[in-house]
């Protein structure tokens, strides 16, 4: 009698370029760029409109080497650092310097996304192996034509428009997708809701039912952004809503706007929602990764 395997569900939440994109792998000095804010500003407009440059191709790393080469003759005394005109001149969506680089040091996420991801196909194609993996990735994808979409537009400024380099998954997450769509879906979503007007409830019953698995039985494990916005209502759905009982979010994977939104997220998961909130090496114990 062919015994089912065990369940674990991975999902990434918003894991995308506008939201995470590394920051700091070239980081230029504070001497190294001397603009003035409006000098800036003038300057990010030629890049991305007078340029017609692709936006598949424009991104906040080629803008500044080319700002630098761009404005020599006009370099003035007031500085302007990279974290700075990463808080002016990027989405208001993007995660500030400081968690960029907690997010990203020392290439563990990049790691941890393939590790994760060899190991899913390895169990999967493994008869004996007794436990399988579908990985589920939550992706921002909006309209900017339409209305009902505008209020977050207003809110957090225009970011992961459809088929735009920020709404791209980052590296290596977007390639391993590509190479692995057995046990990856994505689930397109434009709403702080990740099941409102979404296929994600209908795809995890798919999933549980073809694996003979349950709400109570399932693993599922979460990471991604923005902690204290879509990352807990993710998590309160998960286990609120849809009564998923083993629900766990691996907090150094997560990131907030700041370290303050972060930490505010991962206190109310764990005190509001009693969620399992666990570093990557639990996570990756958890799930055996």
């Amino acid at each position: 009698m062919e015994v089912n395997k065990k369940l674990n569900i991975i999902i990434t939440c918003s894991v995308q370029n506008d939201f995470i994109e590394p920051l700091d792998i070239h980081p230029l000095g504070e001497d190294d760029l001397k603009l003035g804010y409006e000098q800036v500003s003038n300057k990010w407009m030629e890049y991305f409109l007078n340029q017609n440059r692709d936006a598949n191709e424009a991104n906040i790393e080629k803008f500044i080497p080319w700002l630098k080469q761009n404005a020599i003759s006009e370099m003035i005394s007031a500085p302007i650092s990279y974290h700075h005109i990463l808080e002016d001149y990027k989405h208001r969506v993007h995660i500030d310097y400081d968690e960029s680089r907690r997010l990203w040091e020392g290439d563990k996420i990049n790691q941890f996304i393939r590790d994760l991801m060899n190991k899913a196909s390895e169990s999967n194609s493994n008869e004996s192996s007794g436990v399988e993996y579908q990985c589920i990735h939550l992706r921002d994808w909006h309209d900017q034509t339409d209305e009902t979409q505008k209020g977050e537009m207003d809110l957090f400024g225009s970011h992961c428009i459809k088929g735009t380099y920020g709404a791209k998954f980052v590296s290596p997450l977007n390639e391993l997708i590509q190479q692995h769509h057995d046990f990856n879906v994505i689930i397109n979503s434009n709403s702080l809701s990740s099941f409102d007007e979404t296929d994600l409830e209908s795809v995890l019953e798919t999933i549980i039912k073809n694996a003979g698995s349950s709400h109570k039985e399932a693993k599922i494990g979460v990471f991604g952004v923005i902690t204290n916005v879509k990352v807990f209502l993710l998590t309160f759905e998960l286990m609120i809503i849809h009564r998923f009982k083993n629900v766990y979010v691996c907090g150094d994977f997560c990131a907030g706007f700041n370290k303050q939104g972060h930490e505010t997220g991962i206190s109310s998961m764990a005190s509001i929602l009693a969620a399992n909130i666990v570093d990557q090496n639990k996570f990756r114990e958890i799930f055996n990764i």
